[in-house]
């Protein structure tokens, strides 16, 4: 049997802080036996359980319908799963050209319909669905349908992992299609509440939530561990035409991770959300910090990503992050542009980092200067991974007419300090320029712990790549080491001077 779905917090933190996708199942190929007679078919000799786990490892539900045809024995088994992914897309026509005329209601009847027919369960079976996952269209009349139909099978209290991704029916959905669609949501929510009482994660798609929605919902989906919202906006005030805050008050969730992509807050103020150990937000287009924290006293790893605009100013992190001890992990990624936080001293945060063990700062713009970064390591003695992108694209990408102005950073540290944990700095971005090799120089003097180094090249680009057809490409773009002479030479310079063994890869 396939093993449960593996804890959240493995899940959600895979890479920089991406909204997790939703699980599939693996593929096991079935195609030999439809070839076979009845007497020579040994895969439907197998006893049952062996059947259904086959079958719960099949990465395409059309793929498992269809297997059900080859024989009456077959054909009950996919009443017998206890790990279903149902999609949406599995209900539209292959053909693009089918589909491109295919109504969200004939997919909807169609989902609907099968969502019934795949759950459905007769008063003898002892089956038990431990894992379902199920994506479709935020569509009256077939949510109430859908939320008891899932209600009935759940209210047992088998299902390990209930997951709704709800995507709205509109591409681009106009302000007040996004208020309509949360209020179908909310009544969603009302409608089916046994269903939701269950749920352990919901990624949402263009919604605006009122005044302390989020909060109901929360309150209402008790066992909720993980929150996406990807493209959600806030209400509009009124009388004043601006963005309002998002609140999230909610002290007796179980909510472990929130996620938030490209939505539009004035803010976000987490009250009370006692169990959240992972935030990330991704593209905020409110004013600088983007979070206000109240009650989080568990939180665990943040990852913040976003191209500046010219109205969010830098800020200091003493005065975003909560006063908290718990925090190790910590990813921040400037899409290129402004750095938009301020180094500070330690006695700022050095309880705030008192534990943190790696931190990430990506896509750096080139021509800054790296000594600021040093403000880390002075407030975070337990630090042991240190990760830095750099980034140069003559493309321009995340760069748009609001974008701020793009300003050196500039800090002057203690000159005496030193590091005793630090075990790894990488660079992703390296050039051999006299910049770069006195920053790694930089922490090599003060990270005296120091055990590796690993010097990558900048990660390609094809809107970069397609410019150097019509120009000369940057100079920067081709100062990575290029063979092993050169390679050889900068490690001889980097460690000139030094007594440690620290090991250095470059490439």
């Amino acid at each position: 049997m396939m093993d449960c779905p593996s804890p959240l917090l493995k899940t959600v933190m895979g890479t920089s802080g991406i909204v997790p996708s939703s699980v599939h199942l693996r593929s096991s190929p079935l195609s030999a036996t439809t070839n076979l007679s009845d007497d020579e078919d040994r895969i439907s000799a197998l006893p049952d359980h062996i059947l259904i786990d086959i079958l719960e490892r099949v990465n395409d539900l059309r793929a498992v319908v269809q297997a059900s045809t080859l024989s009456r024995r077959w054909a009950q088994l996919p009443h017998s799963l206890s790990y279903l992914c149902i999609q949406i897309a599995d209900f539209l026509p292959h053909d693009p050209s089918r589909r491109k005329h295919w109504k969200v209601d004939q997919g909807m009847t169609a989902y609907a319909a099968g969502v019934k027919s795949l759950l459905k369960q007769s008063p003898s079976s002892n089956r038990v669905i431990k894992y379902l996952d199920l994506v479709f269209y935020l569509k009256d009349p077939y949510l109430a349908y859908i939320g008891h139909v899932v209600g009935d099978v759940v209210k047992h209290g088998n299902t390990d992992f209930l997951q709704f991704v709800i995507y709205s029916e509109v591409q681009d959905p106009s302000y007040e299609q996004c208020v309509m669609f949360g209020q179908r949501f909310m009544s969603f929510v009302q409608a089916c509440p046994v269903a939701f009482m269950w749920i352990t994660r919901l990624i949402l798609q263009n919604i605006t939530f009122g005044d302390r929605e989020v909060s109901t919902v929360l309150d209402a989906c008790r066992k909720l561990e993980l929150l996406s919202l990807d493209l959600c906006v806030c209400v509009i005030d009124p009388v004043t035409s601006e963005e309002t805050v998002l609140t999230i008050d909610a002290p007796d969730s179980s909510l472990l991770a929130l996620s938030i992509t490209t939505c539009a807050y004035a803010r976000i103020d987490l009250i009370q959300v006692p169990k959240l150990e992972i935030l990330l937000y991704t593209n905020w287009n409110g004013e600088n910090p983007p979070f206000r924290f109240g009650k989080v006293p568990c939180l665990g790893r943040i990852s913040l990503r976003c191209a500046a605009l010219h109205w969010q100013n830098p800020f200091a992190l003493s005065h975003f992050l909560p006063n908290t001890t718990t925090l190790t992990i910590m990813h921040l990624d400037f899409a290129d542009q402004m750095i938009w936080i301020k180094p500070e001293g330690p006695k700022h945060l050095s309880t705030i980092f008192s534990n943190l063990r790696d931190v990430n700062l990506y896509n750096i713009f080139y021509e800054c200067d790296l000594n600021w970064t040093m403000f880390v390591l002075e407030a975070a003695p337990s630090l042991s991974n240190f990760r830095l992108k750099l980034s140069c694209h003559p493309c321009g990408r995340n760069r748009c007419e609001d974008s701020a102005e793009k300003v050196n950073v500039v800090w002057d540290g203690s000159p005496d300090f030193e590091h005793h944990r630090l075990s790894l700095l990488e660079m992703v971005g390296f050039a051999a320029d006299e910049k770069l090799m006195k920053y790694v120089r930089l922490i090599m003097k003060r990270a005296v712990s120091l055990r590796r180094i690993c010097l990558l090249d900048q990660q390609p680009c094809a809107e970069c790549d397609a410019m150097s057809n019509a120009q000369p490409p940057s100079p920067i773009r081709w100062r990575f080491p290029a063979d092993d002479d050169e390679k050889k030479l900068i490690k001889q310079q980097l460690v000139d001077g030094f007594s440690s063994s620290v090991e250095i890869s470059i490439g």
